[in-house]
């Protein structure tokens, strides 16, 4: 199991995997080497179940090569709503699939009927590649859809609902919805009831994160254990009341009361990561209790993440994962080394002492607060650990982590375990009985109880999120460095050897050095250029010295969607860039200034550059600007201009190094740099994505660049950059990269010398970063 284990978390960092032909070698060497080896051997059948998992998620052959494709599915979850348009998750259920797989698809649909979960729907669907944006510090949507086994996206041409299939906890969240509407924490009983968050809106997601209590909301090992317990607790006074009885019989049934609890709640949790988790740890329990075999608590956790990975190799490309069985860790270590270090009386001490309690006026207080000690002090060591630990995991996954979340959560965890998640389980006890029973009676009211007692906690976390220090945005560099100085420290406690703290006391060196550069303000000679993926759209990041030029900021959509947001600012946060000098906003089109107000809201000292008539803008009439020793020169157009062709060209140059940023000008505009104008650069974003009305080779031998850039979103609609535009590059000499096929294009300049990276590459090279190409169609002209 161990050796199982680490084959498959390990497979997260490995840039492909084995090909299904590897399948039988793999198998045979197994079986060959599971006597003797039987680490190598677990290693091996991990390799031979990550790749048939694999092979059979991935692969849908249709026998048709046709743009649309009809499919019969079942609706598992409304993702979102906006406008006339809704996205779902959908299990496939067609014949053609073989059924040791869940599928998935997401799908839009635009100005759909009346849809539900649980529904059967034959679907004519148009498939895309599940293949999204990929930057630096922005979300990366195609791990996040692989781990819930959405092998592909599409758009919903037309649907037939052929019947109703609601399970029984689909059908009890729709009773619960309207029952909970009355109450202001309806979306958070939602969750702690049934494992449904849709109804949480941004604003909770945000309190939830600045407070670290996400967890109290997922269905987890607090929830399951609260229920087990009163489960066993109200079976065995039944029993012992009305059957009672001198053999094991009342407590083995009491176990299988609690196990059956268990069950039922992880099943209406919808059997998570982090639920399955503790479900399999809690039966692993009871089968050692039933059973009189004694096994660790360490072993019980190698059995949950055994089973974990064997139900769902994939389930280590989700952020919960991590979290839930890091939790799971820490809580182990500090109990267990607690239970270690117990005081130990010597015998005649404890005569001495059971005679001073005796006579002693204040014995009950005095064995009142030993308790109350011996129960406090291992809660605040589980507390403070889990905060430093996971508030660690939580920046390295968010780039991030709550300051506030110790003292938050010395507060609720005790809350809802003894008050919270009791009440509430009973409310909806109560609730199901009374649906059950058939009365015509409104039920709602039963979850006033459960309502009053997260009144407190709402408070709490609508005042601790507001505080402007409750979180903490970090760079990728201080997460490193933080991450090994805390190693660092670590080891230095583990090993008492005064040369072993030696040597791991230098893993505090990157943390110093880090300091001192921050705080000596101490300036570097390098600078970057970053194109970011924002789809069929232009945004570029020009960082120095912690400092930034915005060129363009994506496109945005309808009210609530912005690359802006989405993308280009947690780049920033991601790099630790505090300061934005200078917004250049190419034109006026959508793809190119769609963020604008996002940026500036950002960062209102940014100064703006631009012909669209921003009130203290800098018009784009050539002039240069010195900013942190680079040249900044604007080089057209010398009239403003409407439409492509008046794009805002901007040139950086410095020590030798130089880059043009040329908008969507087209051939007319490129001419027009040809005259009396100094173009010549090393890097070159390509003229308006690479279409064909741009990058005549007059133009390109003017610039005569060493590296071409293409902001093209992948697959996009107009086909950029076009083939023959991008072959007239190659047959120059000139290299050329596009945001859509390789994600975040970064370059460094350097003494005259170019180096440069990309997100797929080189950044991430893992095999669930790699452009997933089904469901690919021709651009029609």
């Amino acid at each position: 199991m161990c050796g199982f284990c680490a084959t498959i978390i390990s497979a997260m960092l490995w840039p492909s995997l084995p090909q299904l032909a590897a399948l039988p070698f793999f198998i045979i060497l197994a079986m060959a080497v599971i006597r003797h080896t039987p680490l190598l051997a677990g290693g091996l059948i991990a390799l031979s179940w990550i790749t048939t998992f694999n092979a059979l998620l991935m692969s849908w052959d249709t026998s048709e090569n046709v743009d649309t494709i009809d499919v019969k599915a079942e609706i598992i979850s409304l993702v979102h709503s906006n406008g006339d348009w809704i996205s779902m998750d959908i299990m496939l259920i067609d014949s053609i699939l073989p059924h040791s797989v869940t599928r998935k698809l997401r799908l839009s649909w635009s100005k759909p009927p009346n849809v539900d979960v649980g529904q059967q729907w034959l679907l004519t669907v148009r498939p895309k590649s599940i293949t999204s944006l990929l930057n630096q510090g922005g979300f990366n949507q195609q791990k996040y859809l692989l781990s819930k086994h959405i092998f592909a996206k599409g758009k919903v041409i037309n649907g037939q609902l052929i019947s109703e299939n609601s399970d029984v906890r689909t059908t009890l969240i729709k009773q619960l919805k309207p029952a909970l509407k009355q109450y202001p924490s309806q979306d958070l009983m939602l969750a702690l009831l049934v494992g449904d968050k849709s109804l949480m809106t941004t604003e909770r997601w945000q309190q939830l994160k600045n407070t670290g209590t996400g967890h109290l909301f997922a269905i987890s090992g607090l929830h399951l254990s609260v229920a087990c317990f009163w489960g066993y607790i109200v079976s065995k006074t039944i029993l012992f009341q009305l059957l009672a009885n001198q053999s094991r019989r009342n407590g083995v049934i009491a176990m299988l009361v609690c196990a059956l609890t268990a069950i039922v709640y992880a099943y209406l949790a919808g059997f998570s990561v982090s639920t399955q988790r503790a479900l399999i740890m809690l039966l692993a329990y009871l089968s050692s209790w039933f059973f009189n075999r004694f096994s660790s608590s360490w072993e019980r956790l190698l059995y949950a993440l055994f089973i974990v990975l064997i139900i769902d190799p994939f389930s280590p490309l989700s952020a919960s994962f991590w979290l839930s069985f890091m939790a799971l860790v820490v809580i182990l270590v500090t109990i267990s080394t607690y239970s270690s270090t117990q005081y130990s009386k010597h015998p005649s001490n404890e005569v001495f002492e059971d005679i001073a309690v005796q006579t002693s006026p204040t014995s009950i207080y005095s064995d009142f607060w030993r308790k109350l000690q011996q129960w406090f002090v291992p809660f605040w060591a589980i507390q403070w650990r889990l905060a430093l630990i996971l508030g660690l995991l939580q920046a390295s996954l968010f780039a991030g982590t709550s300051t506030i979340s110790v003292v938050v959560n010395l507060l609720l965890v005790p809350w809802f375990s003894f008050v919270v998640i009791p009440l509430a389980l009973l409310c909806l006890m109560l609730f199901i009985i009374g649906l059950l029973s058939g009365l015509q009676i409104d039920f709602s009211n039963t979850f006033w109880l459960a309502n009053q007692t997260l009144e407190p906690a709402l408070f709490l976390l609508d005042y601790a999120s507001k505080l402007s220090f409750a979180w903490l945005d970090l760079s990728h560099q201080w997460i490193a460095v933080i991450l090994s100085a805390a190693a660092g420290l670590w080891f230095c406690y583990q090993f008492r050897d005064i040369y072993w703290r030696i040597t791991f006391s230098a893993m505090l060196l990157p943390t110093i050095l880090l300091c001192f550069q921050h705080y000596s303000n101490q300036q570097s000679q390098q600078w970057k250029i970053h194109m970011l993926d924002v789809g069929q759209g232009m945004s570029v990041v020009i960082e120095s010295n912690n400092r930034a030029i915005v060129y363009d900021t994506g496109a945005s959509f309808g009210g609530n969607f912005s690359y802006a947001e989405r993308v280009v600012l947690p780049f920033l946060k991601n790099k630790g860039i505090r300061k934005v000098d200078y917004l250049v906003v190419s034109h006026a089109d959508n793809d190119h200034a769609g963020g604008t107000d996002v940026i500036l809201a950002a960062f209102p000292n940014a100064q703006i550059i631009s012909d669209n008539g921003a009130k203290g803008a800098i018009d784009c009439r050539p002039k240069v600007f010195m900013w942190q020793a680079i040249k900044l020169e604007i080089v057209a157009p010398t009239l403003a201009t409407a439409g492509n062709n008046g794009s805002c060209v901007v040139r950086l140059s410095k020590e030798g190094n130089s880059i043009l940023l040329t908008g969507d000008i087209e051939a007319t505009a490129e001419l027009a740099l040809l005259v009396d104008k100094a173009i010549a650069s090393q890097v070159m974003s390509a003229p308006h994505h690479g279409s064909r009305t741009s990058s005549s080779i007059g133009f390109i031998n003017a610039v005569s660049p060493e590296l071409v850039l293409f902001p093209a979103g992948f697959n996009n609609r107009y086909g950029f950059p076009k083939e023959d535009v991008v072959a007239r590059y190659h047959r120059l000499g000139i290299e050329t990269l596009t945001t859509g096929e390789y994600g975040q294009l970064s370059v460094i300049f350097k003494h005259g010398s170019v180096d440069y990276y990309t997100y797929r590459s080189d950044f991430t090279p893992f095999w669930y970063n790699q452009v997933f190409r089904f469901g690919e169609i021709e651009n029609p002209e």
